[in-house]
């Protein structure tokens, strides 16, 4: 029996290669309207941001301009694995072994990383021989890589029966199309990738300040936000924590927060304000004591951080403890391990710990007044910001101040330049101070608009110092001597500054601070109301 001989010819391209200069010149290359196609197609596909786009753009670009029988873009997985993306004219639900394609093109590009171009010419075919292409009757075939190293994908396309064949500017012409497609693709996917991530991040944020106000703390700036979000964290884990801040940044807003996303919410939290107890019943405030332990005790008494097991311990001000009840605290942290005052027999407590201090701990333990192994086991470092590390959230606190006190028939309102002084004040006492001044004014202002006239007067002096600061350093800068200010207003602004002094540098203990001031007290609680320094601070 006579056989029919099988011509094939095939041409190979390298994607990474520059196309030759050949092909672009007059008359030797694809008509001048495929290279503006590729231009039209390229500037379209670089304002698209999702990869399906950048998909179908390609395929259907590639079905307008060479009308091929059929065509299909597959992706590759890091197994192998061939994933249709889009398809013309192809059946490509099945297995894909069964896919009514060449298969042996698809191999030999995802072997060699080479585009291929298949054409056949039929002449004496020979049954015996038969493949996909001859039983498919495929007369001609692109198949191009997508990405290098490793190939993530391919553009495949034939022609079938009487159909034309392809050329080699055909080649080239998917070869420049598929180097858009890996670069966008990738790119798009990134993009993608970022997006989700940015909205997953707002959205955690959103959810983050709305969790804020459940618990009193008012601000959307970042920092808030971060110290909010590790004190949860932390709480989800159980992990033991001390807040460090200065004095009215809300650290125990902050410990309330941390008892209510933990899992022990709704069982015990037990606060302890170390500063308020009595040197003499510390320690039995803290461990309790059983009776006859001293004259007092008539009978057996659980302390404080007793009556926490199962829920949430709050040691305010645990840099204030004294150094003989340390190792006590220590050995709890430790183990959970407590002895009452006067008893024998250990008591277990399986509590949270959050604590609290303004102090710098890590200075008392170089002097020897805090113990370096309790710092160790207070847990990790949350800083709550002072109000003027977040300067942008002091109108959101107005605002919110405003509403909480603000209980007249006509709601008062604040001028522009008050709530300007506002927001530039330093707040050497955080939140509280603030509270306690919005307060005040709103009781306190006869008008329903708050002017700068009815704010405290050191708040006043402070915009008027700054102002004058900058007015002398004008006057020098000019030479000019600048109108000194009266007398009063120095004298305040520096009594002011010097008593905030004195209480940052006794951390908020007043009878240290009168004695470092040598006044009388009543005179100090005077300075203290006139400069709205007066509400008690921990």
């Amino acid at each position: 029996m006579a056989t029919r001989q099988r011509v094939r010819t095939e041409e190979t391209l390298d994607p990474r290669q520059a196309l030759s200069s050949g092909s672009l010149r007059p008359g030797s290359g694809p008509d001048p309207d495929r290279l503006m196609s590729i231009y039209g197609i390229g500037r379209e596909l670089l304002e698209q941001r999702e990869p399906r786009e950048v998909i179908r753009t390609i395929h259907e670009a590639l079905i307008e301009h060479l009308q091929p029988d059929h065509s299909a873009v597959l992706s590759i997985s890091r197994s192998g694995v061939m994933k249709p993306l889009a398809s013309h004219r192809l059946d490509l639900t099945a297995p894909e072994a069964d896919w009514q394609l060449s298969h042996t093109a698809c191999n030999k590009v995802r072997e060699s990383g080479l585009a291929v171009l298949m054409a056949d010419q039929l002449d004496n075919l020979s049954l015996k021989e038969a493949d996909s292409v001859d039983i498919l009757k495929i007369r001609s075939i692109i198949c191009v890589p997508l990405a290098q190293n490793p190939i993530r994908g391919l553009i495949y396309l034939d022609n079938r029966g009487g159909r034309r064949m392809f050329t080699r500017e055909d080649l080239e012409f998917v070869t420049a199309l598929s180097l858009y497609t890996a670069v966008l693709v990738q790119r798009t996917r990134e993009f993608v990738k970022k997006s989700d991530a940015l909205r997953s991040s707002n959205e955690r944020l959103s959810l983050l300040e709305t969790e804020l106000l459940r618990y009193h703390i008012v601000g959307r700036s970042s920092i808030l936000l971060s110290a909010f979000d590790q004190i949860s964290r932390f709480a989800a884990a159980g992990a033991s924590v001390i807040l460090r801040g200065e004095t009215g940044t809300g650290k125990e807003l902050f410990a309330r927060a941390y008892a209510d996303n933990s899992d022990r919410r709704g069982k015990p939290y037990v606060p302890v304000p170390i500063p308020a107890l009595a040197p003499t019943v510390i320690e039995s405030e803290l461990f309790g004591h059983v009776k006859g332990a001293f004259t007092e005790a008539r009978q057996d008494k659980k302390g404080r951080l007793e009556v926490a097991h199962g829920g949430v311990l709050f040691l305010d001000e645990v840099g204030d403890i004294e150094p003989a009840l340390q190792t006590k605290l220590l050995r709890f942290l430790d183990s959970g391990e407590l002895y009452r005052v006067g008893d024998t027999r250990p008591r277990y407590v399986d509590a949270y710990v959050v604590s609290a201090t303004n102090r710098p701990l890590e200075k008392l333990v170089e002097e020897g007044h805090f113990r370096a192994d309790l710092l160790a086991r207070l847990g990790q470092n949350v800083k709550v910001p002072a109000l003027r590390e977040r300067q942008e959230d002091i109108s959101l606190l107005v605002e919110h101040f405003m509403t909480m006190f603000d209980r007249g028939p006509v709601k008062k309102t604040l001028a522009p330049e008050t709530m300007e002084l506002l927001v530039n004040y330093r707040w050497e006492f955080n939140v509280r101070q603030l509270k306690q001044v919005i307060q005040s004014v709103l009781c306190l202002a006869d008008n329903d608009v708050i002017t700068p006239d009815d704010l405290p007067e050191f708040i006043r002096a402070d915009a008027l110092s700054s102002a004058s600061g900058a007015r002398s350093a004008t006057a020098v800068d000019s030479g000019e001597a600048g109108v000194p200010r009266p007398l009063k207003e120095v004298m305040d602004e520096t009594e002011h500054l010097h008593i905030v002094r004195a209480l940052e540098f006794t951390k908020g203990n007043k009878r240290k601070a009168i004695e470092i001031l040598k006044i009388s007290p009543d005179t100090f609680y005077k300075r203290l109301e006139q400069f709205g320094l007066h509400k008690k601070s921990s």
